[in-house]
């Protein structure tokens, strides 16, 4: 029996309208709960939902509209979908011009997807039972991500801490202490999500008055209470003002002057309460201010190298460690961490896409929050034909007001390029689209949709739909791979944590292959061949960094471990050249000789790059002053010790002080340390006294310093000031007991 041309295009029609109306609510409430914790990141299962989802609604929808065509709906939607291709397009002049191709590749397919969505939610969510759909998955995934805030705030409430077991089953409980972070594994990634979804959940229940909505606003107000997220806080107030402002403005008008006070009053507890909560947790917790200043200071310097066309988009994480400020590693006591993005997505889209780009991106805000103050202007306008209230005016004031809230949190917090948050400014967009295009709303979409029908001739139709499903399907494999790189990087490290080198070395050449932008996975390879150290791997190691730096020029620590690749490499070569004169092999032993001069020098060279960077790290200074040392160059060693002991005192100055503390009592253990190097410099050159000085300086700043101590009292030992000794080594009793050199002091 011969199928009609007609009834394959209905079928094609029909089935590609359940995808998208079923699958796009299903994708997002996935992606909101899920988290897969046997990957490096708990969070890449959420990147590979929207990956590979967002690539099964795309290509059905480009199915779909290769069937029936959209010119009408461009014709009258073009400002709308021309400020959404706007932007697309560019992302990808940013991408044609980047410096970092792989880096930018990453950060272009995630604004293709979040665009196509914003178009496809605008087009085809056109009737109540589409919407209705929509936001009760989303209201589900608050549901459970809420619920799961709960536990996690028991757990950390009456149980007892990792490793004992807890009400939360899974093994990241507590990595955040008493923050609740949810099913998105970070605070302010919850926090994120839940100051989109308050809007929202107050706007249905307005609507509904269904009680369980009102339960959901309160989870939603304990959970955003309990990630302690001072910007998710400052979200939240600004979320329900601008709700009370919108109710008042659009919904009351005129009328009920008594509950329009009421609505008032609760906008100044709220602000009250917030800005409130927002003082205390500042000063509890000062750094993430000071981290922010510090972040946005450096990215506003970034964009002036390149103000116009943008550095490239997602890029910033590539470039940001040059111009990171020195006290961001006070702040976060660590040297190989990587700030992803600004805590701003503006100065984000502003360094990566120029002023040309954060034009488009403003003029394509404005635009949609315009038109949505239209919009519930004229869904608010009293309706005599009408026997309820309109819908779309509360799906209007819901999404409107998660958008402004969602804004207001992005000036201080999280990026819109994570997925947890970008996928839904870019749903809330299209939503606000959707319920302007489609105007009247039907309740349910009568139209006959096998109607509509395009020019083209069916053989091409069928190639380019052919085309699009083969191209999706390689994406997919690809979006799959990127999920089995991480799956493979996180088995790599736990061999690696085992000493089980090859093992460890077979994963991660599996990660390179299917992630060649995974820098992090080059990095670890460098230091599996530094750690294993066997014959070649030296050269290995260099070279496995010279892969990162292709990626990324400053990756975290990766200057530091070359210099002591070289450092060691050149241990070796001095051990080879002691080993040939003692055969008596004079030649042999000074091309060794020779080979340790230039990898030294070559150590020397990375030290002294990573130091540009990082100048806060001691092992750096240490490191550069033990060659100098080796080289016979005492006076550059004290020179390296006093450049360390020195430099907080530089962050008091301009350019640096704009946020001004004494640094150096976050690292006193360290510039204790230091202390104790540069006096043994000194009792090695015979210069007592100044050895003296540096020692008590050691032990002013850490007054537990065993080896300062120890280094005194001898000293005092040896100038017959046999009190002073006596004194110190009774402190160094009490500290250090059982020290094998206080033990025979006391006889013991």
């Amino acid at each position: 029996m011969r199928i009609s041309t007609h009834s394959i295009n209905k079928k094609i029609v029909e089935l590609s309208e359940q995808i998208i109306s079923y699958g796009l609510p299903v994708l997002y409430f996935l992606i909101s709960i899920a988290f897969y914790l046997r990957t490096y990141d708990s969070a890449q299962i959420k990147i590979t939902l929207i990956q590979i989802g967002g690539t099964i609604i795309i290509a059905t929808w480009l199915i779909k509209v290769i069937e029936e065509g959209v010119t009408p709906f461009l014709r009258k939607n073009l400002v709308l979908i021309m400020a959404l291709l706007a932007f697309l397009a560019s992302g990808i002049i940013s991408f044609c011009h980047s410096p970092f191709v792989l880096a930018s590749t990453n950060e272009l397919i995630r604004r293709v997807i979040y665009i196509f969505i914003a178009i496809i939610v605008l087009k085809e969510f056109n009737s109540e039972e589409k919407l209705d759909r929509l936001f009760n998955w989303l209201v589900a995934a608050c549901f459970v991500s809420t619920i799961y805030g709960v536990i996690q705030y028991l757990d950390t409430k009456y149980f007892p801490a990792p490793p004992e077991p807890g009400l939360d089953p899974f093994i990241w409980r507590g990595a955040f202490g008493n923050r609740v972070f949810s099913t998105f594994g970070n605070p302010n990634f919850f926090g994120d999500f839940l100051v989109v979804m308050s809007p929202i959940t107050l706007a249905l229940f307005l609507y509904s008055r269904k009680f369980y909505l009102l339960v959901l606003w309160v989870l939603i107000l304990l959970n955003i209470y309990w990630t302690h997220s001072k910007g998710a806080w400052l979200g939240f107030g600004a979320g329900i003002v601008i709700f009370v402002f919108l109710v008042v403005g659009f919904f009351l008008k005129a009328q009920k002057e008594k509950l329009r006070k009421i609505l008032f009053a609760m906008v100044i507890c709220t602000v009250s309460v917030v800005s409130a909560g927002i003082y205390k947790n500042l000063q509890g917790r000062p750094d993430s201010a000071s981290f922010r200043i510090f972040t946005w200071i450096s990215t506003w310097e970034m964009i002036n190298t390149r103000p116009w066309l943008g550095t490239g988009i997602g890029t910033f994480y590539v470039t940001y460690p040059a111009w990171r400020r020195p006290q961001i590693f006070f702040i976060e006591g660590r040297h190989n961490t990587e700030t992803d993005h600004p805590e701003n997505e503006y100065l984000e889209v502003w360094y990566d896409e120029g002023f040309l780009g954060m034009g488009i991106f403003l003029w394509l805000l404005l635009m949609f929050l315009m038109m949505s103050f239209q919009s519930l202007n004229t869904f608010t306008k009293p309706n005599i034909t009408q026997s309820k209230s309109d819908v779309r005016a509360y799906y209007e004031l819901g999404v409107l007001t998660a958008l402004l809230a969602q804004l207001a949190h992005n000036l201080v917090c999280v990026s819109l390029r994570f997925v947890s948050s970008g996928i839904f400014l870019w749903l809330l967009i299209g939503l606000i689209g959707a319920l302007n295009a489609n105007h009247p709303l039907p309740l349910k979409l009568e139209e006959d949709l096998s109607k509509q029908k395009t020019n083209i001739p069916v053989f091409i139709q069928r190639a380019l739909q052919f085309s699009v499903l083969l191209i999706s399907i390689y994406f997919i494999y690809i979006f799959y791979g990127f999920f089995d790189a991480d799956v493979n990087h996180n088995l790599a490290i736990f061999y690696s944590k085992q000493g089980k080198w090859d093992e460890a070395l077979k994963h991660y050449n599996i990660v390179t292959k299917k992630n060649p932008s995974f820098i992090m996975a080059h990095y670890f390879i460098g230091n599996v061949y530094n750690d294993r150290w066997g014959e070649g791997d030296a050269e290995r190691s260099i070279n496995k960094y010279k892969d990162v730096w292709s990626l990324a020029p400053n990756y975290v620590q990766s200057r530091h471990q070359a210099g002591l690749i070289y450092l060691k490499w050149g241990q070796d070569e001095q051990a080879k050249a002691q080993a040939a004169k003692s055969k008596g092999e004079l030649e042999k032993a000074q091309q060794h000789e020779n080979k340790k001069m230039e990898l030294w020098n070559k150590a020397l060279y990375e030290f002294e790059r990573y130091r540009t960077i990082d100048p806060i790290f001691p092992l750096n200074y240490y490191r550069i002053a033990w060659i100098y040392m080796q080289l016979g160059q005492p006076d550059k060693a004290e020179e390296i010790y006093l450049a360390h002991l020195n430099y907080p005192e530089k962050l008091k100055e301009p350019p640096h002080n704009a946020w001004v503390e004494d640094w150096s009592r976050r690292r006193k253990v360290n510039y204790s340390e230091t202390c104790v190097n540069l006096g043994n410099l000194y009792v090695m050159q015979e210069k007592t006294e100044k050895g003296e000085e540096y020692y008590k300086k050691a032990a002013e700043y850490d007054p537990k310093s065993v080896n300062a101590l120890k280094n005194l009292a001898i000293i005092y030992g040896r100038k017959n000031q046999v009190q002073d000794a006596i004194e110190v080594w009774k402190k160094l009793r009490k500290i250090a007991p059982n020290d094998p050199d206080v033990k025979k002091m006391f006889n013991q």
